[in-house]
Order: structure tokens, then sequence, then C-alpha cells
């Protein structure tokens, strides 16, 4: 797969750094998108049904929100990206992940379910950024007011997955 480079912090809001911080940019983020999509599915699948639906304090969202998030927010940014890197200039609005939570019901989908949904977003993700030129890739718009590059969309995809990830590991599955 072809190699996305790092964006400049002119490309995104500050708010993402440490999302994009915390991709490796020595391998290539499609490669990480593809090895990781494998890492969250097998988690999943490990974990059973109380795990996935235990939620660490009141109010906090169970893993199989989680896993929901990641497939809303990848599919917004996947959506800028397309946006910008078609050059539309329409300014794009803020969303409200609590609100996109609350409303997906995540608990009442199967895992199975889930899982599929993630690795179809997923592959979509991948066979988009894949086909872009490097031009189109520092092609930038306005989301949430702040100017965005199509490469920082990638690495904020990422990298929200990986923070998630941590979330998983240090509330969840540790508690």
């Amino acid at each position: 797969m072809k190699k996305i480079s790092k964006p400049d912090f002119t490309e995104f809001a500050m708010y993402y750094e440490p999302y994009i911080e915390k991709v490796d940019p020595t391998v290539s983020i499609l490669d990480q998108l593809k090895s990781s999509a494998k890492e969250i599915t097998a988690l999943y699948k490990s974990l059973s049904e109380e795990q996935l639906r235990f939620r660490y304090a009141e109010g906090k969202w169970s893993m199989k929100d989680i896993l929901m998030h990641l497939v809303d927010v990848e599919r917004v940014f996947a959506y800028r990206a397309m946006r910008f890197s078609r050059l539309d200039k329409t300014p794009l609005p803020f969303f409200d992940e609590n609100e996109f939570a609350k409303n997906a019901h995540a608990d009442n989908i199967s895992t199975t379910r889930l899982l599929k949904e993630f690795n179809a977003c997923r592959n979509l993700s991948l066979a988009f950024f894949n086909n872009l030129t490097a031009k189109q890739m520092l092609l930038t718009g306005i989301a949430s007011n702040y100017s965005m590059s199509v490469r920082a969309c990638a690495w904020i995809i990422l990298g929200h997955q990986m923070h998630h990830r941590t979330v998983i590991n240090e509330r969840y599955l540790n508690s």
C-alpha cells in the first residue's frame, strides 16, 4: 500500500495532535489501518457479551458503544476527506459523538454485526485513501471551523482508534 506522509501541524486542529502523535510515521498508515482492524476484530471476538456491555462508570460507554463510535468517526472523517479531495469547499459542521452513541443503540446489535460493519467501513476507507493521488492527499477543507487536509483525516482515523484501544486496556480490560 502507498505511503501517506504525516500531516503538518497546519493541516488539522491542534486538539487532534494527540491522535496523530500515536501513529507510527515509519510504517504505512494504510498498513497500520489494516492491521489495527484485525487486532480490534480479534479482541472483540475474544470477549464475552457481558464484557462488551460493561460500563466502568455511570454514563460511560460500553465496549460495543466504543466500537460503533469508531465506525461513526471513521465514516465522518472519510466523508470529510472525500469532500476535500473532490474540491468541495463547503464548510462541514461539527458532529456530536455523544448523540451519535446514544442513538446508535450499539448494545442491541450483535457483536458479529458490529464487527462486520466496522470491517466494511475500514475496507471502504482503505480503498478510498489508497486510490488518492499525492496531490489529493494535500487538499484541504474546513471541518468544525478548522482547516483540515485529506491526509490528516486518515491519520486522525487511526490515531483515534489507537486512543480508544488504550482506553479499552485501561478502563475495561484491567478493571
